[in-house]
C-alpha cells in the first residue's frame, strides 16, 4: 500500500537537494508513505517454514524527485525512503485486520517476523526514450539502482507502451480538444536485477551487527542474487486523472522458492 502527494517548486530546500535533477523546467516532488506485508505461501502455519520465505514488513516515508529533461528525452528519478522494519511497521496488526474484515485466513506466523530494524534508502531509475511512433508505439530503456539498509541492487531493462499513447516529452494536447485529451495503451516492462542484499529476507542492519537470533530470517546463500521482473498492465489517462491496471511478476527471490505473481492498482488525480 502506497499514498504519495505530488507537487512542483521553484525553490530547493535541504531536503529537496538531496535528489538530483537532470533539468530545471519540469520536476515533479512527492511526500508519501508505503507499508509492505510480506508472507508465505501458507499463513495458517504458526511455526518457521524452512522452505518458504520470512514473514517481513515495512513501513517509511518517502521522499522523491521525478525530473525531465525534454530535450534529451530523459526522466530521472530518485527517492529517500526512511522508516522501520520489523513489528514497528505494523504489518501483522495490518494484514490480520483485512483478513478478519474479509472473512479470509487468518495469518498465524507473525511472531516469527524479521524483526525490528531501520530503514535507509537511496533510490534512483534513469529512463530515456528511443523510440516513438507518434500516437501508437514509445520503447524506453531503464536502469535502476538501490543502496541502503533495506535494499540493495542494480538493474537494466526497457519499457514499452502501445496503443493510444502520447510521449511525456511532447506538449500536451489544448484542453477540450476531444479523444486527444484521453490514452489508452498496453504496458509491458521487462527487468533483469542483480541483487545484492533485501533486509525484508535478511534482516537489517542493526539484526547483523548484534547478531540477534530474534525472528526467523534467511542466509546470504540462499539469497537469489539475479533476478528477472516484469509488469504487464492497462493504462488509461485523460486530464486530472490516471488509472493502472497491472500485473507484476519476477523469478523466485531465494534458492528453492517459487516464482511471484501479484496484481497492482494505481490511481493518480489532481486535487
Amino acid at each position: 500500500m502506497r499514498v504519495e502527494y505530488f507537487y512542483r517548486r521553484e525553490k530547493r530546500n535541504f531536503a529537496q537537494r538531496l535528489l538530483l535533477q537532470v533539468a530545471d523546467d519540469s520536476n515533479l516532488y512527492g511526500w508519501g508513505i508505503a507499508q509492505h506485508m510480506f508472507t508465505p505461501s501458507r499463513i495458517d502455519v504458526a511455526e518457521v517454514q524452512p522452505d518458504d520465505r520470512p514473514y517481513a514488513g515495512a513501513l517509511f516515508a518517502i521522499h522523491s524527485l521525478r525530473s525531465m529533461d525534454r530535450e534529451k528525452r530523459m526522466i530521472l528519478t530518485t527517492a529517500v525512503n526512511l522508516g522501520v522494519t520489523g513489528p514497528l511497521s505494523m504489518a501483522d496488526e495490518a494484514q490480520t485486520w483485512v483478513h478478519r474484515a474479509i472473512g479470509y485466513t487468518k495469518p498465524e506466523g507473525w511472531h516469527n517476523q524479521v524483526p525490528n530494524d531501520i530503514i535507509l534508502n537511496y533510490n534512483l531509475e534513469v529512463e530515456r526514450e528511443v523510440v516513438n511512433v507518434s500516437g501508437k508505439l514509445i520503447v524506453s530503456g531503464v536502469m535502476d539502482a538501490y543502496v541502503g539498509t533495506l535494499y540493495d541492487a542494480v538493474g537494466a531493462g526497457f519499457k514499452l507502451q502501445v496503443g493510444r499513447v502520447r510521449s511525456s516529452y511532447d506538449t500536451p494536447p489544448e484542453a477540450g480538444n476531444g479523444r486527444k485529451d484521453h490514452q489508452l495503451y498496453l504496458l509491458m516492462q521487462p527487468t533483469a536485477r542483480v541483487i545484492y542484499y533485501n533486509a525484508l529476507l535478511q534482516g537489517g542492519i542493526i539484526h547483523h551487527i548484534t547478531s540477534s537470533e530474534e525472528g526467523y530470517t534467511l542466509g546470504k546463500d540462499m539469497i537469489e542474487r539475479i533476478s528477472a521482473f516484469t509488469e504487464v498492465g492497462l493504462v488509461y489517462e485523460r486530464p486530472k486523472l490516471a488509472i493502472s491496471l497491472s500485473r507484476k511478476m519476477r523469478t523466485a527471490p531465494f534458492k528453492g522458492g517459487n516464482a511471484l505473481e501479484y496484481g497492482s492498482v494505481t490511481v493518480a488525480f489532481d486535487l
